[in-house]
């Protein structure tokens, strides 16, 4: 699917829905006090971000949904509780495939809020079809590759391999958050708590084009932004080694044209530039011993007695 959709308002709810939804409840609620509405939270279909959920991690966040709020664009705070879930079911979709081949397996759920004075602006939002796109916030163990199976394999997210695309599998959830309500879904399926691996996109060198998700990008861009941090420093510091090789150089080796040192120092690294300042530090001091002219001198004793001054 193309993202988590509200499906449909209950028109009233259920004998059984209404035994579910007080089991939140501190009273026991009539079936026109509540507004209850179904929605789809994810699938097993490869997301904007190149994952998917198992079928077998589907039916673990089932059980986690359960009891969950939704909120408003993942703001987690109480004042943004609207809703919350008290049924999930696992649908498959007959006649619907996923792009790995699988029949399509979506995670459904009802979720209820109260009929108050406050919440008929969100009601009416819902019936409208304003309020409609969800994003689901989890945390899983692990993932594997789709194509290979492997927690760390050489196929790089969003790229094809035979007619296949590379994409993890997002395996053993271990918490389900919450529900949002959102302008824009960030994924076809859901918002899951994740960090986009970008490292074997970096460093690949195969040919052809590499899609990227809008989250992949901001974290290339990050990388991007400290690894610029990085090199100012780095210029700095090379800069002081090349300076420290000049000016020692000029006091150990007088006769040494400058010219001839300054296209030395643009070629080594900084490795090596470092061992050069040392060594010609070391010599120049050797040869003009580097220190103020009025610093006090140590006097030697050679009789180990020192002076008495009055």
């Amino acid at each position: 699917m193309k993202e988590g959709l509200v499906i449909k308002a209950l028109e009233l709810p259920g004998e059984e829905d209404m035994r579910e939804i007080n089991r939140y409840t501190r009273r026991a609620y009539e079936p026109g006090e509540v507004y209850a509405f179904s929605l789809v939270l994810c699938d097993n279909e490869i997301d904007r971000d190149f994952e998917r959920f198992s079928v077998e991690s589907l039916e673990r966040l089932r059980e986690l949904f359960l009891g969950r709020t939704c909120i408003f664009d993942h703001e987690r705070k109480s004042a943004n509780q609207t809703a919350r879930i008290y049924h999930t079911e696992l649908e498959r979709v007959d006649g619907e495939t996923t792009q790995t081949g699988e029949g399509l397996t979506r995670l459904v759920a009802r979720a209820y809020l109260p009929r108050t004075q406050g919440n008929r602006e969100i009601v009416e939002l819902i019936e409208s079809g304003i309020l409609k796109e969800v994003s689901v916030s989890c945390a899983v163990k692990r993932g594997v590759c789709g194509i290979c199976g492997k927690e760390s394999c050489e196929h790089v997210k969003g790229k094809s391999y035979g007619g296949r695309v590379a994409h993890t599998v997002l395996l053993e959830p271990l918490d389900a958050y919450e529900c949002s309500f959102v302008a824009v879904p960030a994924q076809r399926g859901a918002g899951v708590v994740k960090s986009a691996k970008v490292e074997k996109i970096l460093e690949s060198g195969a040919d052809g084009d590499v899609m990227l998700s809008k989250s992949q990008v901001k974290e290339i861009g990050e990388r991007f932004r400290r690894l610029s941090e990085k090199a100012r420093w780095g210029e700095k510091y090379r800069r002081e080694l090349e300076r420290g090789v000049l000016k020692y150089s000029a006091i150990a080796q007088p006769d040494m044209p400058r010219h001839v040192m300054e296209s030395a120092v643009k070629v080594l690294g900084i490795e090596e530039l470092a061992a050069m300042e040392n060594t010609y530090r070391r010599s120049a001091e050797k040869a003009l011993p580097l220190r103020p002219q009025l610093a006090p001198r140590r006097e030697e004793h050679r009789d180990g007695n020192r002076d008495f001054l009055i």
